[in-house]
């Protein structure tokens, strides 16, 4: 019966394997969907604090940020934003001198008791409290890749991630009602959803091992780019709704339109081509033929995972550093860009969002062409492939790292910023064929897992961020000077990973990928 409605509404001239690829992208989509939502929404759901001796952003640089931004929105004019920023200027000073009471804005009304599904009214919660709202998703997500790469190996992709989206959905549509009963209660909630969200990354590594040919491997890692473009989508999106709805829709409407995602995804996805009841024979064999001798047949099980062998590898161990240091650069731009857009540069929200969401589009793009080349070089032997892997980290880290400096550099100039953050995001793209398909180099049969442990080392990053922005720009303010110290700290920490697995690194299958067969299975 599925074969038959299979063959009906899929046509044979798409490879079911370009199916898997596009379930996950979308995986990979919806997963980021959730992991900005609390980013986004924490500008207009927290109320803004004045600061006493805040740097406000000079009358010269507001003008020239306003005039370079007008082409967004040809209908509103100059002078209605400098009004504006005089008023909440006045507005600061009237809190720091207690001498007036002007209210200005909807976000000093004040929130009235009890538990609302619409209110739009914002929570006059502490800087620090919108911090650790930020971070929490990593908290959960460093154990969740973990937790991931053992879920794939036990019970397969298509369930690991089918049950935890479930979860994840339905606490992200009641987030914002559990809000209401305390911040601490949202903060669990984000673990949770992190926790989930971990798991989608190494389980979709092991659907690669699984239906990727060797030619094609680094264009199916590139579908896991598909969280970029859920950046893309989710910033304009949520913003958008925000400031056009209230933020409670900005929970509501992603979480049911994740709904119907999770449907198609019970409905397409399997673990494997043998698993399959839709797939063609032919596509079956060449599969399998491909992959012949670096795949095994059967799903290795936690207890044949090469523990110790992989924790004592170099390589590997170099492989970790070097997607540590790529996940700090997009970890810090996930969770601190729209501070930066809307609270050091002064954009409005949806703005701020459109801005931010522009340099994940060349990362897709750019993404899309360097896995091409990847697989291109590699069919034709013209570099080896640990080459190809290393030679790729100058466009993913390198290249990154030196626009972000810049970026520090350029302030109120808003298109030269967004052009370097284009470039930064653009060029880390390349990471689809340097830190994200190495470890399926090292080890196919343990791929999700592998992806799981460094996906976890990486993931402490967001553990660091958020808090680091509020230390060092967040409660003074927002300077531009002091955001030039945390680009310096992000470029930093990419270029000096990159520098590790230069020396460290391999494109090589290791021993360890070979499964241990056990006596009994032996003896059958």
């Amino acid at each position: 019966m599925y074969k038959q409605y299979y063959k009906k509404f899929f046509p044979r001239w798409l490879p079911t394997r370009v199916l898997i690829g596009i379930m996950m992208f979308t995986a990979c989509w919806t997963n980021y969907m959730l992991r900005l939502q609390m980013p986004i929404l924490a500008v207009p759901m927290i109320k803004a604090r004045a600061v006493a001796g805040s740097n406000i952003t000079s009358a010269a640089c507001d003008v020239r940020i306003r005039r370079a931004i007008a082409w967004l929105d040809p209908g509103i004019h100059l002078e209605d934003y400098i009004l504006a920023e005089r008023l909440e200027a006045a507005q600061n000073a009237a809190v720091n001198s207690k001498a007036y009471n002007i209210r200005v804005r909807r976000s000093d009304a004040i929130r009235p008791p009890g538990i609302y599904v619409f209110n739009g009214l914002p929570f006059d919660w502490r800087p620090e409290i919108r911090g650790q709202l930020i971070a929490a998703y990593s908290y959960g997500n460093v154990p969740g890749n973990l937790l991931g790469g053992m879920m794939a190996v036990k019970w397969g992709a298509k369930n690991a991630i089918l049950w935890t989206s479930i979860l994840a959905v339905t606490i992200s549509f009641f987030s914002p009602i559990l809000a209401q009963f305390h911040w601490g209660v949202l903060l669990f909630t984000r673990i949770i959803i992190g926790l989930t969200g971990g798991i989608t990354f190494p389980a979709c590594h092991s659907l690669v091992a699984r239906w990727a040919p060797p030619n094609e491997k680094a264009r199916f890692v590139w579908s896991l780019l598909g969280g970029t473009f859920g950046t893309i989508f989710t910033y304009p999106l949520v913003a958008g709704i925000a400031e056009s709805l209230d933020w409670e829709s900005g929970w509501y409407i992603p979480s049911l339109m994740m709904v119907v995602w999770i449907f198609f995804w019970a409905l397409i996805t399997y673990d494997s081509p043998e698993e399959h009841p839709g797939i063609t024979t032919e596509e079956k064999e060449y599969i399998i033929t491909e992959q012949a001798g670096t795949v095994r047949k059967v799903k290795p099980t936690l207890k044949q995972t090469p523990l110790k062998e992989i924790f004592t590898s170099i390589p590997f161990l170099s492989l970790i550093v070097c997607h540590f240091g790529n996940m700090f650069l997009l970890f810090f731009y996930q969770n601190a860009m729209m501070i930066y857009l809307t609270k050091a540069l002064g954009f409005e929200l949806t703005r701020g969002g459109v801005a931010a969401a522009l340099p994940w589009l060349f990362r897709m793009v750019f993404g899309f062409f360097f896995s091409w080349a990847g697989d291109t070089l590699k069919r034709k032997n013209i570099f080896r492939l640990t080459t190809i892997r290393k030679g790729a980290t100058i466009f993913s880290h390198f290249l990154p790292g030196v626009f972000f400096i810049l970026v520090g550099y350029v302030g109120c100039r808003f298109v030269l910023a967004n052009i370097f953050l284009m470039l930064a995001l653009g060029f880390n793209g390349a990471a689809s064929i340097s830190n994200l398909s190495n470890n399926q180099d090292l080890s196919p049969n343990f791929a999700g897992f592998l992806y799981g442990i460094m996906n976890t080392i990486g993931c402490t990053s967001g553990f660091i961020i958020s808090p680091l922005v509020e230390e060092i720009a967040g409660k003074y303010g927002n300077p531009i000077e002091r955001w030039q110290t945390l680009f310096w700290i992000g470029a930093g920490v990419c270029i000096v990973c990159m520098i590790v697995f230069l020396i460290g690194g391999s494109g090589n299958i290791q021993p360890w990928n070979e499964v241990r067969i056990e006596e009994d299975e032996a003896e059958t």
